[in-house]
């Protein structure tokens, strides 16, 4: 049964979902190509796969929940909690030079899972990101009056905020000492809104708002939701020495194409005093399958290395409603999506739980390259590069492990007069594990 150390850890956890989420929630601090598509694809597992490279879907190991892979998850021993958070920082150079400086701070994930029998059938749930819009651009410029013959200075500010999240349940079976099944139910909703505000300005006193010109918001908030399943294989290869726990493992995931039903509304007023400009817009969207694969090789419990390929083809992708970079029987720059990952953890004590305390810490390193689903412009595909590392460290709580994660990477160009992000992420996240449901024995 839980401990009065686990809810309190547990509550820990909690807090983080509830307040968390508001600092995600602050409009223009990420990635300016956001604004695309349905945001930016987020993809998180797990903080172990965080910190190699965000691959694993053949990785298994008794203190993560593997969320990219449901038939890892036949294999736990714990109960298990886990709750991440990110903390970003962005430059963005456009074509001239100028750099701007952005920050924030969002929930990643929060996981919880339990086997149902030791080792031979896990059930899990989660709450995690699917993609995320969070963008502000701003331009200014000099307008004409045509009556009074005089100037006026106008900011047009576009920002961007929401995106879909995913809410995870499943179940994972061992099947065979050399295979594992898992499925997965996943529910895709949420909502993303897009402002247009226009301010005006005397250019001879900064600061002052001619009365004749009046300040406008417009907005457009969809609102989608839909379900789908994943499917997954874990193979685990036999090796010539069955003396060593090394181990070699392949899995596959497959996730069904959806259709997400959407809902548009279309609003204009200043600030929060907004009116409706017409009736609500109902359509489809149609997401693409996703499969992935992956490959991990365990060496004496010691070394552990992951990769891993994901491919989306988003070039199918259909929605009756426009996106940007998307118009029903006309523009379509979307395109397949594909990750490829590698990645390394050395864990020094290996199995021995008595050996010194840093050589029960975890240290990982990888790398990530990917293609987005969709291109800012016809002339140039948008890709992202990025090194990542991490530490795992044991705390007083026996299967409780404190997590820090790290990442820099580079997206997009300043060719074409784009935009070249440089953002590095600092991720912690919380796992904490105890056995539950344990019958009392009287002698």
């Amino acid at each position: 049964m839980n401990t009065p150390a686990f809810q309190r850890l547990v509550g820990l956890l909690l807090l983080l979902g509830l307040v968390l989420p508001a600092a995600a929630q602050q409009t223009g601090e990420g990635s300016v190509y956001s604004r695309f598509g349905l945001g930016s694809r987020i993809l998180y597992a797990s903080s172990q796969q965080q910190a190699m490279g965000g691959g694993g879907v053949a990785l298994s190991n008794l203190n993560y929940l593997n969320l990219s892979n449901p038939a890892t998850w036949s294999a736990q021993v714990l109960t298990r909690a886990s709750g991440s958070v990110l903390f970003q920082r962005l430059w963005a150079t456009d074509a001239s030079g100028n750099t701007s400086r952005l920050g924030f701070g969002a929930l990643q994930a929060v996981h919880l899972s339990f086997p149902l029998r030791t080792r031979r059938i896990g059930l899990g749930l989660a709450f995690r990101p699917y993609t995320r819009a969070n963008y502000l651009v701003r331009t200014s410029a000099l307008l004409a009056h045509p009556d009074l013959g005089d100037t006026i200075r106008y900011q047009i500010d576009y920002a961007g905020e929401g995106g879909l999240q995913q809410l995870n349940a499943g179940v994972g079976v061992y099947v065979h000492p050399q295979l594992s099944v898992g499925l997965r139910a996943d529910l895709i909703f949420g909502i993303i809104e897009h402002t247009q505000r226009t301010r005006f300005f005397d250019p001879d006193l900064p600061g002052l708002i001619p009365t004749e010109y009046a300040p406008t918001l417009f907005a457009t908030s969809t609102r989608l939701a839909g379900v789908r399943a994943t499917a997954g294989l874990l193979f685990r290869l036999p090796l010539s020495d069955q003396q060593t726990s090394d181990a070699l493992t392949l899995g596959v995931t497959f996730s069904t194409p959806t259709t997400l039903r959407a809902t548009r509304v279309y609003t204009l007023g200043e600030s929060l005093d907004r009116d409706t400009l017409k009736t609500a817009l109902h359509g489809d969207v149609y997401l693409p399958l996703s499969v992935a694969w992956g490959v991990s090789y365990q060496q004496d419990n010691r070394w552990t290395f992951v990769l891993d390929g994901l491919y989306e083809p988003w070039s199918r992708f259909r929605s009756d409603l426009p996106f940007a970079g998307y118009t029903p029987n006309g523009e379509n720059l979307f395109k397949d999506f594909v990750r490829l990952s590698a990645g390394l953890e050395y864990l020094p004590a290996g199995t021995d739980y008595s050996a010194p305390y840093f050589h029960q810490v975890a240290y990982r390193i990888g790398l990530y390259w990917e293609r987005a689903y969709v291109d800012p412009s016809p002339e140039v595909s948008l890709r992202t590069l990025a090194v990542t590392a991490g530490l795992s460290f044991p705390t007083l709580f026996p299967g409780t492990r404190l997590d820090v994660n790290l990442t820099a990477g580079m997206r997009g160009t300043t060719a074409y007069n784009l935009v070249r992000d440089v953002y590095y992420r600092i991720g912690l996240s919380l796992n904490v594990g105890e056995r539950w449901f344990l019958q009392r024995r009287f002698n």
